[in-house]
């Protein structure tokens, strides 16, 4: 599925890492599938919480901007989608996240 059908409206994390970010761009570039089951088995599904009808990245930030960053679809079994109604925790819209030098 594309990044941008997950209607996400930002992320439970505000840092995200340029280095890594264009590191995993590269990676998709070049070979998708095999990037997608390393990062499935290192670092898990991306984890989506739905809270109170808004869908906010809990995990899996760094692949989501690749993703978009290098016009690639996520596999659908790679994402999984939380409930969490009522959850207090914060979030940042993703025009709030902060952009850093290196990587994470």
């Amino acid at each position: 599925m594309t990044p941008q059908s997950l209607n996400l409206t930002g992320a439970t994390q505000p840092e995200i890492y340029t280095e890594t970010v264009e590191a995993i761009v590269r990676e998709l570039l070049t070979n998708p599938a095999a990037f997608w089951q390393s990062a499935l088995a290192q670092d898990g599904a991306m984890e989506i919480w739905e809270i109170n009808g808004e869908r906010w990245l809990f995990n899996g930030n760094h692949r989501y901007q690749a993703a978009l960053q290098a016009d690639v679809e996520i596999p659908n079994s790679h994402i999984r989608i939380v409930v969490k109604t009522g959850a207090t925790i914060p979030t940042w819209l993703f025009d709030q996240m902060i952009w850093l030098a290196g990587s994470k």
